[in-house]
């Protein structure tokens, strides 16, 4: 029997508020079910899979174990570093959540391969199905970190850049499209994490799947836009044509994105509420992980239209 099975409950409707009839629709889809057809309906169903992550890990030791491992040798190592600081109290806490921040980006690299094998684990606990970890040896890792790291960096400055021609507002129109391709790349991550080798699947013919995808959206609008632009169109074209060489590992996540817009949306919301969140934050990879196994296994199942 798998880990939280649907269950059958009277769904509050939309003309007795939206706060009542959000709520019941997340205490319902929190649980291991297909996606619904209606788009409001999706939005929600994608905004309750981290909570059904939560819920996941707690319900089984095993993964709740496997799934704290790699966060507890982290808060460990930040924790001796912040005692070696001096201070006390909330000044111990800053210096541990400033290294907790700063030492972040080391778990997707050390323990990568630790998190396909619970990716692949918590599939199979939630009765998705037989699959096999999608481990990969660390070279690839760590160029796959690499030109990752780049693109998040350097991708989103044509988006940026141009709202800065409007005086006053531009900066922060800016700024809040920083903070959005930040968070887009957060879900692509999350979805990139939780690929499994189906049986039968190898390595090579699962990267050769996601690299087969369409080029991402930003690719496509900035080539669309040097089409248009007399001057610069030359060197955004080849500037498009690097962030597709770099986004090369992440293209199928986010076709899988951009085929589920309203799913991968509601996803957005509660991956950043998530990661704004003090304690669960330090889980946010493992519960993000769980919630996004339980997303792509059913993404999978649907039917192709």
């Amino acid at each position: 029997m798998s880990l939280l099975p649907a269950r059958t409950v009277s769904l509050v409707p939309r003309a007795k508020g939206f706060f009542r009839w959000a709520l019941s629709r997340i205490g319902v889809y929190s649980r291991v079910q297909a996606p619904p057809t209606a788009p409001a309906e999706q939005a929600i169903w994608g905004f309750s899979q981290p909570i059904l992550g939560i819920r996941a890990l707690l319900s089984d030791l095993q993964l709740l174990w496997e799934a704290s491992y790699p966060a507890a040798v982290l808060g460990l190592a930040c924790a001796l570093y912040a005692s070696t600081q001096g201070g006390g109290g909330w000044t111990w806490f800053g210096h541990f959540y400033k290294a907790f921040a700063t030492l972040a980006p080391l778990p997707s690299l050390i323990f990568a391969n630790h998190y396909a094998r619970l990716g692949a684990l918590i599939r199979w606990r939630l009765g998705l199905g037989a699959c096999g970890p999608r481990e990969m040896p660390v070279g690839m890792l760590f160029g796959r970190m690499i030109r990752q790291a780049l693109i998040v960096a350097i991708g989103v400055v044509p988006f940026a850049a141009i709202w800065n021609v409007f005086p006053g507002i531009g900066p922060i129109l800016s700024n809040i499209v920083v903070v959005l391709w930040g968070i887009h790349w957060v879900v692509a991550d999350a979805f990139d994490d939780a690929q499994v080798l189906k049986p039968g699947e190898t390595l090579r013919d699962s990267i050769n799947h996601d690299r087969s995808a369409p080029p991402p959206w930003f690719v496509r609008w900035m080539l669309k836009g040097a089409e248009k632009v007399p001057v610069l169109g030359r060197p955004l074209r080849w500037f498009a044509r690097f962030c597709d060489y770099l986004a090369l590992d992440s293209r199928g996540e986010i076709h899988t994105m951009e085929q589920n817009r309203l799913i991968s949306f509601g996803f957005a919301l509660s991956t950043a509420a998530l990661l704004a969140t003090p304690v669960l934050n330090l889980l946010f990879r493992p519960i993000i992980l769980a919630g996004s196994s339980h997303l792509l296994g059913q993404l999978e199942e649907k039917p192709k239209t």
